[in-house]
């Protein structure tokens, strides 16, 4: 006799999904947890974790279910990507542009989106299970598989592109619209490269171009500098003189001589008196005769 289960309680519709599928097929087979404990190879509290958890179990617990309970295990693995993708975009709190179909895609950024979702809708596998996918060491390697699904880059070729398909588990009739959108997006993106190429190299031209006319003007500048500030020579010649710079121009100019100043007149001194002859007038001396002393009057006593 099989034990009521638990009342579900979990916001993620597909995990739910997946629970009361799991339930069922327990149901069908009329067996308790210990004994598909027994089958399956685990804790019987594993397997009730599994049906009644608020977070989606691992693949590898919800496939030894479905085994214990003859179930096929491919509707069990479809169930628990849903209910895994669904987890994944609860995480993201629901955000996210729509991603676009594969015939749809144009450039890097819808192809980025699409194989982003394409790992997410595989159930976010660990790494090292896409590596094993892929075909082995060295064809998709867990760096490599690290950056595509963080949008940090691109498979670079389309053998890449198909090991990452394959470690995404999508279906070999799928691969012929993947490719398409591959290839479209890597043609976008070398057109797109070519263009800004282009720019560059005209934007390089038009900067060398200026660069150009810059240096023109700073050495017509430096050679008009020179020339006013260049030492010139002068050659006498007569009346002439010769003025000779140093890119070998010259004119002729009249000879400037320094004037000699007139001798400056003498001045006028007055001659001494003792100079002057008898009766000679001294400048500024009055023409008036002083006679002779008068004899001393004799004495009365």
């Amino acid at each position: 006799m099989c034990r009521s289960e638990k009342p579900l309680t979990t916001s993620n519709k597909a995990l739910r999904e997946l629970q009361e599928w799991l339930r069922d097929q327990r149901s069908r087979t009329g067996q308790g947890y210990r004994a598909l404990a027994v089958r399956a190879g685990c804790h019987p509290s594993t397997l009730q974790r599994a049906a009644s958890g608020e977070t989606v179990p691992k693949l590898q617990t919800v496939l030894n279910y479905a085994r214990a309970c003859d179930a096929p295990p491919e509707e069990a693995r479809l169930l628990w990507r849903r209910a895994r993708y669904e987890q994944t975009r609860q995480a993201r709190g629901g955000r996210g542009l729509p991603v676009p179909r594969p015939e749809y895609i144009r450039d890097f950024v819808d192809l980025s989106a699409a194989v982003q979702d394409l790992y997410e809708r595989a159930g976010s596998p660990p790494l090292r299970t896409m590596e094993q996918r892929a075909g082995g060491f060295g064809v998709l390697p867990r760096s490599t598989a690290h950056r595509i699904v963080t949008k940090q880059a691109m498979p670079h070729s389309l053998k890449q592109f198909q090991a990452y398909l394959r470690a995404c588990e999508v279906p070999e009739a799928d691969w012929p619209d993947w490719e398409a959108a591959w290839t479209r997006a890597w043609r976008h993106e070398k057109h797109d490269e070519g263009a800004l190429q282009g720019l560059i190299r005209k934007e390089e031209l038009q900067e060398a171009i200026l660069r150009e006319a810059l240096e023109r003007t700073k050495s017509a500048v430096g050679r008009l500098t020179q020339r006013f500030m260049e030492p010139v020579t002068a050659v006498v010649d007569g009346n002439e003189e010769s003025v000779i710079s140093r890119n070998g121009t010259y004119r002729r100019r009249p000879l400037i001589t320094q004037r000699s100043q007139p001798p400056r007149k003498a001045r006028r001194r007055p001659a001494h008196v003792s100079q002057l002859m008898p009766g000679q007038l001294v400048q500024g001396q009055l023409a008036i005769p002083i006679g002779e002393a008068e004899a001393e009057a004799p004495a009365l006593f």
